[in-house]
């Protein structure tokens, strides 16, 4: 069966996406027993790896080979990676250092990944920026061209998307991660991003607190809208959000406005935070510090705004429903939950429920700008 191209020029009602999409989804078996999960962590991690070869995600600044976008460009290339540095026998870390040190909020979990300076020291080294020649980095990423081009010691890697079809493709994948080849998208991320990081105490005391003090035994039902380029963010990208859609949007929360339910709206837009503080009032929760964009912003307390933004992303992994919007942030948040209960998606102005194994169909181009998973 064809697989469904969605264009984003062309007005389509959502609706009829879905009825699309889930009926290819039933056809091929897409939608899997999510009570299986959690996968057997065992087979993603690193066998045989070279002692001292490395893959090292890297953002140090600003303008150092490229932007490193926001938390969910972030988390698409640790993804692409750590599944590079499998693929290629290379030692995975981590140095991410812009705004704010990322370990000063994750620590390690089954996988070692900050930087030694002393284990990087005496070897061969090169800047790798895949999203600066995207023709260029697919045509490595699936084939063997990486390993006989990129031959130094260390790759200091940078991108803003995800190579998962690319790494699929490669010949010999199947003998070495057969499991590229058998896990849905969601779940790879899930596996991956949960398997390298944890919370640090400061950070996991922030995320109980919320649960226990604010949320304690109400329904937590949350929402992801992101503006974009406003005037809390005037540098960032735009987006095709409107007053009409955070209308939408909010009409669909205000139904939980019961003694038994509790609003959560994670959004980069101070204006939109307003209008919810309006509309929902004492249903609605925050988390507090200011709203930044960990790779654009310049004022205000970045570090705050950064942990803001971390914690919000894993507040939006245990609601008991959530609503997307066209956002990475919100997908992956979806990817790291347990199944797809209570999930809805929006886009042109209608909002239907919608599954984890199904959002690169419904948000083509948020991961990868060739996704047609």
């Amino acid at each position: 069966m064809p697989l469904l191209v969605i264009s984003m020029s062309i007005s389509y009602s959502l609706y009829l996406i879905f009825l699309q999409v889930m009926s290819e989804c039933r056809v091929n078996n897409w939608e899997f027993n999510e009570l299986q999960l959690p996968l057997n962590y065992s087979q993603f991690l690193g066998r045989d790896l070279a002692p001292n070869k490395y893959v090292v995600y890297t953002c140090t600044g600003r303008f150092r080979g490229g932007r490193c976008g926001g938390w969910s460009d972030r988390m698409k290339t640790i993804v692409t990676a750590y599944i590079l540095s499998l693929l290629t026998k290379r030692q995975f870390r981590i140095m991410d250092t812009f705004p704010c040190n990322l370990n000063k909020s994750f620590d390690e979990n089954l996988v070692s990944w900050n930087v030694k300076q002393s284990e990087l020291k005496g070897l061969s080294s090169q800047n790798f920026y895949a999203s600066a020649g995207v023709k260029v980095a697919r045509s490595h990423f699936r084939g063997a061209d990486f390993e006989s081009i990129h031959k130094q010691d260390v790759i200091y890697f940078r991108g803003n998307w995800d190579f998962i079809n690319e790494f699929s493709e490669r010949s010999n994948v199947g003998q070495i991660l057969p499991w590229l080849l058998k896990t849905p998208r969601p779940d790879i991320y899930r596996t991956i991003l949960r398997m390298i990081f944890q919370h640090n105490n400061r950070l996991k005391i922030r995320i109980q607190d919320f649960f226990s003090e604010k949320v304690q035994k109400s329904k937590l039902v949350c929402a992801h809208v992101r503006q974009g380029r406003s005037r809390t963010l005037p540098a960032d990208d735009s987006t095709d959000i409107t007053n009409k859609d955070v209308s939408v949007i909010f009409d669909f929360l205000s139904k939980y406005k019961t003694p038994n339910h509790k609003i959560f709206i994670a959004t980069d837009s101070t204006d939109i935070l307003n209008q919810a503080r309006n509309r929902f009032q004492e249903f609605l929760l925050e988390v507090p510090g200011p709203i930044t964009h960990m790779d654009i912003s310049k004022n205000g307390d970045l570090c705050q705004g950064q942990q803001k933004s971390l914690v919000e992303h894993e507040i939006l992994t245990r609601c008991d429903t959530l609503l997307l919007s066209r956002s990475g942030f919100g997908i992956i948040a979806a990817f790291l939950r347990k199944n797809s209960d209570e999930l809805y998606c929006y886009s042109r102005h209608y909002i239907a429920p919608c599954s984890r194994y199904t959002l690169s169909k419904i948000y083509p181009w948020t991961l990868s700008p060739w996704d047609d998973l």
